[in-house]
């Protein structure tokens, strides 16, 4: 008995609880921890019996082994298209167990060689990819969320998608797709009405400013070359409608430089696709095109002068086969430029950080481009770079993770420009995922441009 008379009611025994208005209802109290903790004269001991012990220790030694490969080989090599997961922070509460598993999974040591001999195995004897831990979705049915998830801060790394899309589309001819090409045209993490909005919003922040706003929209390759998709591919039935939609709201709402129709013409002239089959990315030719455009819609006529001729080849690693425990390269073919007719101006900054603007800053020759440019991209243009840095005399390039990571500072370089040039991927602005799209970092530097108004 407690001291206030009642009786004391011991864990997993039946107690009364008098409901408003019914019958007592019979319930039983939960035991505080598990059965096996309990004393063994307790009445509800049970020991863990020799599949729960296993099942255990097996648990152990997953979530012990990365840890302990990590102190004899140091941290493992990234191999898929994106980087580890970190181990997870108390301070995400639940999410510091959830998160448990992506973790140990990623730091196992042999996971790449786990990975590769999957495929081997699929490919060899079932004669089909392996799913990777993807589900199978219906063909040509993507799933659509009636309510969008919450926006993040910043955008989702590339290649994540969910269960029902494979990290990778293999098309015809040995083409590979990014399956968060399709993914994020069907599941946008935020509607994509409300991204041009935004759209809409930052043009008249730069616009009141007395600056001018350019905007490029690099076409996913699944949407540029639809030939060499499947005949059934996740989204099938929503991924073309939602690109079209997005086109049709950029071209009479928003405004935008169209490089698709330069970049089909292209591919038309060298008589190959200017995309890689076997990476996200278009070619450096997609790169040197963009950046010819750019000049023209700048400066009507400057191209006139420029000179092209085939500088270097090399084996690119594409990014896309170690997302199915694959390698792959490509040759990649970079070009001279010379604006002027005579000298090649252009340079490489292969190995530069994502996190360090680029700084050009040239004389001026015939044929180069001598407004003062801020220009905030993402991984298509590392592949115009060099030739960005031969056809402009003053510009600063950054990329959208630094403008993200350091958004003051990326907002300090806008103000100091005469033009804006945003370039987006596709499947970033129409997912909503771009770290630049975040409200935060939008508000930052339409602030930072409305102290600062150009004259």
């Amino acid at each position: 008995m407690s001291e206030s008379g009642e009786p004391v009611v011991g864990y997993g025994e039946r107690v009364s609880v008098h409901l408003r208005g019914g019958e007592p209802e019979k319930r039983i109290r939960p035991l505080p921890v598990h059965e096996a903790w309990l004393p063994k004269d307790h009445s509800m001991y049970r020991p863990r019996h020799g599949r729960q012990q296993v099942a255990l220790v097996c648990a152990v030694i997953f979530f012990l082994t990365p840890v302990v490969s990590l102190g004899l080989f140091g941290p493992p090599e990234p191999f898929e298209n994106r980087k580890l997961h970190d181990f997870p922070s108390l301070s995400d509460g639940w999410g510091f167990f959830t998160g448990l598993g992506d973790w140990a999974t990623d730091w196992l040591p042999g996971r790449q060689a786990a990975v590769q001999a999957e495929d081997g195995i699929s490919r060899g004897v079932f004669g089909e990819p392996p799913a990777l831990g993807a589900k199978p979705a219906a063909p040509g049915v993507g799933p659509v969320p009636a309510q969008p998830p919450a926006r993040p801060d910043t955008g989702q790394l590339q290649g994540q998608t969910n269960s029902n899309y494979p990290p990778v589309v293999e098309g015809r001819d040995g083409w590979l797709f990014l399956g968060n090409d399709l993914y994020a045209k069907c599941n946008p993490m935020i509607p994509t009405a409300t991204v041009m909005d935004e759209l809409i919003g930052f043009r008249h922040a730069v616009e009141a400013s007395g600056r001018r706003l350019v905007l490029i929209v690099p076409p996913d390759k699944s949407d540029l070359f639809p030939q060499f998709l499947p005949d059934q591919y996740p989204g099938k039935d929503c991924a073309p409608v939602a690109a079209r939609t997005m086109w049709q709201r950029l071209n009479n709402d928003v405004g935008y430089l169209d490089m698709r129709g330069p970049l089909l013409a292209e591919s038309q002239r060298r008589g190959a696709p200017i995309y890689f089959k076997q990476d996200t990315h278009w070619q450096f030719h997609g790169g040197l095109t963009m950046v010819r455009a750019l000049a023209e819609d700048l400066r009507p006529g400057v191209t006139r002068t420029w000179r092209t001729a085939a500088k270097e080849t090399f084996d690119k690693q594409t990014d896309l086969p170690p997302l199915i425990g694959r390698t792959g390269s490509e040759p990649a073919e970079l070009e001279s430029l010379a604006p002027d007719g005579g000298a090649d101006r252009t340079r490489t900054f292969f190995g530069q950080p994502n996190t360090v603007p680029i700084e050009l800053h040239g004389p001026a020759v015939p044929g180069t481009v001598p407004d003062k440019v801020a220009m905030i991209g993402d991984s298509f243009t590392g592949f115009a770079n060099m030739y960005l840095a031969a056809a402009f005399t003053d510009m600063t390039i950054m990329h959208s993770d630094y403008v993200s990571q350091d958004t003051a500072a990326a907002a300090a370089k806008l103000a100091d420009s005469d033009v804006v040039v945003l370039e987006i991927a596709e499947r970033n602005l129409i997912g909503g995922q771009s770290p630049i799209l975040a409200p935060a970092v939008v508000k930052t530097l339409s602030e930072q441009l409305a102290k600062h108004p150009r004259q």
